[in-house]
């Protein structure tokens, strides 16, 4: 008589190797499964010590781009013949409008002779940098190079630790001195964001070599020196070297330590059911079939489900989209009980404006289209909160099957998107920056030149002349040149003081009221143009906003639309206000000439940049009211056709 068996013959050693052998299998395959997770968790660490050293590095840049805009300023003030100009009334200006300085001064053939404010700093006069050889090096560094160069952090003459930077200033070719700026180095930590970005998590480090004993110095108490990994960036304006590093590199090992126990469990737990599983008699082998079978199935579905305890996971209902069982780490971010949990909806859990891609791609993976799919979405957690996850859908029927239940797996990237929405803002008010640098220079080097060169030739002139009458018509132009001077200057400051004026009063203002009365001041003109006024403002329509601000915006547009109407139809102004979920747009539109964005959207909020052949053009009107809606956190969109007319939006905060 015969029986059937599986697996080895029941010999006394077999049955232990053969347990052994499964031991060995599923502690590698544990093994695998938590170096790649560790893998991955420090990869993580790894993105997100880089998202925090890149902040950093946008925050130090734009604090030294500004820097050299300050210490350019206050070159402007030396005469040709090394004369200083009003240093006292455009430092205190330059110093209220940046408030990561906490000093300017003017150091003529390297000895200090300008310093403001004075009070804290009047020990520092006469001081000659060049003379002092424990100090000259970078001062010297930066007349050979000819570039702005941060010296520091080192104690200053008028004591306290701080970083300077001097930008060399030449007159004809030959060395001046240097326009300096001097920033508190605690000053410069808190603008630079290791304050608001420290954390229990990493450590940072600021360092840099010694120009006198070329050994490295660092400031700051932590030490880096003994972790394992580390990211850090360089600034090549100080030489300084900024350091990130994890508190404790073991982090990522811990955190899985319960997966690697849970691993070790599961093994000797199959080597013993595989041993007493291949030691029973042969007419329990049928028996032993059938528990086989629920083990594989068991285990399986504990493996898909359960076994990676570093991510949520959860089963299921793909007919009806309900919840059908979830691990800890899933409840723990969702915030709701297994008891809670079971049977509700995922679009209970889903922002509404993530719903219709999550049902679309569930749609192509029901049709076959696609065996699985991930996508990055928000969450609605159990207190109200919203936090960002990376879901990935795995179905749990087979090909040909009718569709059952499926795996979502979700990975917490709130930490990574919101690093990403900050990086995104620090580029952006890097260019935002940069473009106003870009003005700037335009001003300097065009505009101001060509006014100074005017007035010299016009004094030259003067001065060869020998007629009276002509003498006169000289001095005439000379007074058109200098008033044509003053005005540039002054839209200069009025561009510069809206982006600088961080305490400007906010209030919530009655968007109608303030439209009523900008229709009003400007009833005259309206007339004149018989122009048709159309506003439909919503009552209730509130924005926080400065009100001289919200005045100078619509005024702006308003006033536009009437000056750039078509002369062959009657103009049309349309005001509407539109709320977009708790905040307001405003839409002024017109039927005058319209703009080409096509050809000059990139210029159409420039200084001195005009779209027309009008005389009236000044092309600063724009550049004004753009800078004032940024200022208060809004954005300007606009369309427009030329001869049909223009939409200005307005999207307040």
């Amino acid at each position: 008589m015969s029986s059937k068996k599986i697996g080895f013959p029941l010999k006394s050693d077999k049955p232990v190797l053969a347990g052994y052998l499964v031991f060995l299998i599923v502690l590698l395959l544990g093994a695998f499964i938590y170096w790649q997770r560790y893998r991955i968790l420090h990869e993580e660490r790894s993105r997100e010590m880089r998202g925090i050293i890149q902040v950093i590095d946008n925050n130090i840049s734009q604090v030294l781009k500004s820097s050299y805009s300050v210490a350019l300023s206050q070159a402007l003030l030396i005469g040709d013949n090394g004369e200083i100009n009003d240093f006292e009334i455009k430092a205190k200006q330059l110093l209220e409008a940046n408030p990561y300085l906490d000093a300017i001064q003017l150091v003529p053939n390297g000895v200090i002779t300008h310093v403001y404010p004075m009070e804290e700093n009047e020990a520092a006069l006469n001081y000659n940098i060049l003379q002092d050889e424990t100090r000259n090096k970078e001062a010297l560094r930066a007349i050979e190079e000819n570039r702005m160069y941060f010296a520091g952090p080192f104690e200053l003459k008028q004591g306290g630790l701080a970083v300077v930077g001097r930008l060399p200033v030449f007159i004809d070719e030959a060395f001046w001195g240097f326009s300096a700026v001097i920033i508190k180095f605690e000053n410069f930590l808190k603008h630079a964001g290791f304050k608001e970005l420290n954390s229990n998590d990493y450590k940072f480090q600021f360092s840099k070599v010694d120009p006198d004993t070329g050994n490295v110095t660092f400031f700051l108490d932590e030490d880096l020196s003994s972790d394992a990994y580390s990211e850090e960036i360089l600034f090549t304006d100080g030489d300084w070297k900024i350091h990130i590093a994890p508190e404790n590199e073991f982090v990522p090992f811990l955190s899985l330590l319960p997966l690697g126990v849970l691993f070790l469990f599961l093994a000797f737990w199959l080597k013993y059911r595989t041993i007493k599983v291949l030691k029973r008699p042969e007419k329990l082998q049928a028996m032993v079939d059938a528990q086989n079978i629920e083990i594989f199935n068991s285990n399986l579905r504990f493996k898909k489900i359960f076994n990676q305890a570093a991510v949520g996971m959860a089963r299921m209902d793909t007919r009806t989209g309900t919840f059908i069982e979830t691990n800890k780490r899933f409840r723990n971010f969702s915030g709701y009980s297994e008891k809670e949990i079971i049977g509700k909806n995922f679009r209970e859990l889903s922002h509404p404006e993530d719903i219709e891609e999550n049902q679309r791609l569930m749609q192509k993976l029901l049709q076959g289209e696609i065996k699985e799919y991930s996508l990055e979405k928000r969450a609605i957690k159990k207190n109200g909160t919203i936090g960002w996850i990376k879901l990935t859908v795995s179905p749990l029927w087979t090909p040909g099957q009718e569709p059952s239940d499926h795996i979502a797996i979700i990975e917490d990237i709130t930490k990574s998107k919101e690093a990403e929405l900050q990086l995104t803002k620090s580029y952006k008010v890097l260019v935002d920056q940069n473009e106003r640098l870009v003005n700037f220079s335009y001003i300097i080097s065009h505009d101001l030149r060509s006014h100074s060169t005017n007035i010299q030739s016009i004094l030259d002139l003067y001065g060869m002349s020998e007629l009276p009458e002509e003498k006169e018509h000289y001095v005439e132009l000379l007074a058109k040149v200098t008033a044509n001077l003053n005005q540039t200057l002054h839209h200069l400051n009025e561009v510069v003081s809206i982006q600088n004026s961080p305490n400007l009063k906010k209030e919530t203002l009655d968007l109608q009221e303030f439209v009523n009365k900008t229709i009003e001041n400007l009833s005259i003109q309206i007339r004149e143009k018989k122009a048709e006024m159309i506003v439909e403002i919503p009552d209730g329509a509130r924005v926080y906003f400065n009100s001289a601000y919200l005045e100078s915006v619509l005024l702006n547009f308003i006033s536009n639309s009437l000056r750039f109407s078509d002369e062959n139809r009657k103009p049309v102004i349309e005001i509407r206000a539109i709320d977009r979920n708790g905040k307001w747009t405003l839409h002024i539109s017109d039927n005058g000439i319209g703009i080409d964005l096509e050809k000059n959207m990139d210029k159409l909020f420039g200084l001195y940049k005009t779209f027309t052949n009008r005389r009236d053009s000044r092309g600063i009107g724009l550049l004004i009211t753009k800078h004032q809606v940024e200022a208060m956190g809004g954005e300007i969109e606009v369309e427009s056709t030329p001869g049909c007319g223009t939409t200005f939006k307005i999207n307040f905060q």
